[in-house]
């Protein structure tokens, strides 16, 4: 399956380089931008207001910069995931094989949904890679100056991430049950639209049947739902109880003249960027189940053929 993956991307090349270069700049720029302003908070705390007018102006300059390389990445993001749902469209219907075996209810939610999972995450995994790379640049910034507070959120960092991982299977098994459900529910929907639309007299049992096939449906989805967004909330509490703690003890630091001012407000920025991350870390931990669940259904489709695509 995940030969195929590697076959299809290639095909890409150009939508890949753009999106590749549009996240580093803006992923760049998010790392810069609170390195600058917590200077300019040191410049004028010590006086120097002139610096401190020029910092700030920079700083704005590179917020700019940030938001017009923002809009190029989301439009770079759009053409790599046209690009990709195309090709895996094409694909998977040019390599279908013994429909019979496979209900219409799995095939269109496969081609509708799975395919659209799969795009997604896909996609979304150039600008993962370059997150997962701020966690390595921050930590480092960390260790520069306070050895303690670097050991402490590597270990904090370290729990949390095995707390994703552990729950990864119990994501996956409550994922196929969300989809199974989805594809009966999809079936009946078929039955109820040839229903009407033969006016046939068995309207009300097939509405019946379809609306008990939706709400294990609604049941399923909101399982799958409400677990990852539990674990994903845990998580992030966690980290912003230990960002405050942080922040108690650097202030102590400043008071006994270790650290600047500046560099709690960098430390509190940074914090909240390794915080965003633990939130699309949780959220990746889930994307990748459901990636791995439509890959193996979308193989289904092909029989194994996609995988020599």
């Amino acid at each position: 399956m995940l030969v195929s993956v590697k076959k299809i991307i290639r095909n890409c090349k150009r939508e890949v380089i753009y999106k590749i270069i549009t996240s580093l700049f803006i992923q760049g720029l998010a790392l810069i931008i609170p390195a600058f302003w917590s200077n300019t908070i040191n410049e004028v705390t010590e006086g120097k207001f002139k610096i401190g007018y020029h910092l700030i102006i920079i700083t704005l300059l590179l917020s700019i910069f940030y938001y017009l390389w923002s809009y190029f990445n989301q439009k770079s993001w759009y053409r790599f995931y046209n690009k990709l749902y195309t090709e895996y469209t094409n694909i998977t219907i040019s390599k279908t094989k013994d429909i019979d075996n496979i209900n219409l209810g799995e095939y269109t939610n496969i081609l509708n949904n799975d395919i659209d999972i799969i795009c997604n995450f896909i996609v979304n995994l150039v600008t993962r890679v370059f997150q997962a790379v701020e966690f390595f640049i921050i930590y480092s910034y960390f260790l520069s100056f306070n050895i303690l507070i670097f050991f402490f959120t590597i270990i904090v960092s370290s729990i949390l991430i095995i707390v994703y991982i552990k729950y990864g299977k119990k994501v996956q098994e409550l994922n196929i049950k969300r989809k199974t459900s989805l594809d009966n529910k999809t079936i009946m929907l078929h039955k109820l639209y040839s229903s009407i639309t033969s006016q046939k007299n068995d309207i009300n049992s097939i509405t019946n049947l379809f609306n008990k096939d939706n709400k294990t449906y609604l049941k399923n989805n909101l399982k799958y739902n409400v677990f990852i967004q539990r674990i994903i909330l845990i998580v992030l509490g966690l980290i912003e109880v230990s960002r405050y703690l942080i922040i108690l003890y650097s202030i102590y630091l400043v008071s006994i003249g270790s650290i600047e001012i500046g560099t709690i407000l960098l430390i509190y920025s940074y914090y909240a960027k390794i915080i965003a991350n633990f939130e699309v870390l949780g959220t990746i931990t889930a994307d990748y189940q459901s990636f791995i669940v439509s890959l193996k259904r979308l193989n289904k489709v092909t029989e194994g053929s996609l995988s020599n695509a």
